[in-house]
């Protein structure tokens, strides 16, 4: 699934698919997911999934400012 972020999707939109599937899935889990999946990608990336105002938090980084804030994070590791 993570793949569709290599097409132009929005990598919080991804998220929240994956949350949506399995809704025990925490902000961690998500990073390592990434990870796994894009294993170039630096550790910043794994830094704003832990921040993101993901699945039971009230504070973070919003949907919009991560995805602004990954996509470089991916062409800096040659994914875009």
């Amino acid at each position: 699934m993570m793949q569709e972020i290599l097409t132009g999707a929005k990598p919080s939109e991804v998220f929240r698919q994956i949350i949506a599937a399995d809704p025990t899935i925490n902000n961690r889990r998500l990073a390592e997911i990434l990870m796994e999946e894009f294993e170039e990608l630096s550790g910043e990336a794994v830094q704003l999934v832990w921040h993101w105002k993901g699945p039971g938090k009230t504070q973070g980084i919003a949907d919009e400012n991560l995805d602004a804030l990954l996509f470089p994070v991916f062409q800096e590791a040659g994914y875009l």
